[in-house]
């Protein structure tokens, strides 16, 4: 069974509150059960966590990583300060995609760059909470086909 880790950094447990204008009205945990859904039904296993420590999102990323599981990494203000967690996708060889869900691009300057977009196979950001979703049909089908490659 293909195993994905949802990843959330700082501030996203405040989703359907934090700016509703850029972010939407769509909860943390509405995001966690559309996903949910989506996974049983593609038989994907899925761990979905958030932490507003940058320790913690580094030790969710190796373990996801060592397991062999994909990770789709919302790190939020993270993505633009922290080497370690681009180093951790790459000490595990994580399969990664990075997710945002406003356009990072349309923002202030600073949200431009992303430590971690370099490790990471994809990025995706700007369609709202759906980034999430389009984030699992992509990662999908490559683990699966690394999968079959080990086999």
């Amino acid at each position: 069974m293909v195993a994905v880790h949802v990843l959330n950094g700082p501030n996203l447990n405040l989703l359907g509150t934090r700016e509703p204008g850029t972010y939407g009205a769509v909860t943390l945990a509405g995001v966690e059960e559309r996903l949910r859904r989506k996974a049983e039904a593609a038989g994907v296993e899925l761990t979905f966590r958030q932490t507003n420590f940058e320790g913690e999102l580094v030790t969710f990323i190796q373990q996801a990583g060592l397991a062999g599981a994909g990770v789709i990494i919302n790190a939020g203000a993270y993505t633009h300060t922290s080497v370690a967690l681009r180093d951790a996708i790459k000490g595990v060889d994580a399969l990664a995609i990075e997710v945002h869900i406003s356009n990072v691009h349309a923002r202030e300057e600073f949200r431009h760059h992303s430590y971690m977009a370099p490790v990471c196979i994809g990025v995706i950001c700007g369609f709202g909470v759906a980034s999430y979703d389009l984030a699992l049909d992509a990662i999908v089908p490559l683990l699966e086909k690394r999968a079959a490659k080990a086999a």
